[in-house]
C-alpha cells in the first residue's frame, strides 16, 4: 500500500468502506465540514481546527477555503502529500499561500506552536514551521497511530471534545476500537 510522506496509508477513494476510511468531519461551532482520516487522526485535526476557529482566526468568515483529504502529491515534489490519507488539513487557505512567510501576526504564530508543540505533544506539525518552502495554511499529523489515540482519548470527554463527538456521531466508537 502507498503512505503518504508521514507513513501513514494514502487512501486511494473517498469511500467510507473499510478502515482505514476517511469521514466528513463537522467542526463544531463553525459550518464548515473537512474530510479526513476517520478515528483518532482526524479528531485530533478537527480539536485543533475548532481551537483554531475561537483562538486565531475564524474560519467560516467569507469563503469556503479548508482544505482536506486530497490524493495528490506535495507540490512540486514527487512523494504523496499528507492529505492523500487524510491526516492534513489548511485553514484559510486563501489567507496563508503556499511559500509566503508571516502571514500571521507573531501573537498568533506564538499561539500556534504553544498549541501544536505543547498541548498536542507533538502530534500535529504546524506548516509555518517547515525549514523550506513555508506553508502556514497548513496542519498535518506528525506522530504514529498510538501517539495520536493516546491523545485523543485523553481529549474525548473535554467539553470540545464532547462537542466534536457530539457532531460527529460514530466517531468514539472508531476512536476507541
Amino acid at each position: 500500500m502507498t503512505s503518504s510522506q508521514n507513513g501513514y496509508p494514502a487512501l486511494t477513494s473517498r469511500v467510507t468502506g473499510a478502515l482505514p476510511r476517511l469521514r466528513v468531519w463537522r467542526i463544531p461551532g463553525t459550518d464548515r465540514r473537512l474530510t479526513l482520516r476517520d478515528g483518532s487522526t482526524g479528531f485530533l485535526l478537527v480539536h485543533l481546527a475548532m481551537w483554531f476557529d475561537k483562538k486565531v482566526e475564524d474560519i467560516d468568515a467569507g469563503i469556503w477555503d479548508e482544505w482536506g483529504y486530497a490524493y495528490r502529491p506535495v507540490r512540486g515534489w514527487v512523494a504523496l502529500s499528507n492529505h492523500a490519507s487524510g491526516t492534513a488539513m489548511d485553514l484559510n487557505a486563501t489567507q496563508h499561500v503556499l511559500g509566503r512567510e508571516d502571514t500571521f501576526t507573531p501573537d498568533q504564530e506564538r499561539l500556534i506552536r504553544d498549541r501544536v508543540r505543547s498541548f498536542y505533544g507533538g502530534c500535529i506539525r504546524w506548516g509555518g514551521d517547515y525549514r523550506g518552502r513555508k506553508d502556514e495554511m497548513h496542519f498535518e499529523i506528525d506522530r504514529g497511530i498510538g501517539a495520536c489515540e493516546r491523545k485523543a482519548r485523553a481529549l474525548l470527554d473535554t467539553p470540545r471534545g464532547r462537542r466534536i463527538l457530539a457532531a460527529n456521531p460514530g466517531a468514539r466508537k472508531v476512536i476507541l476500537s
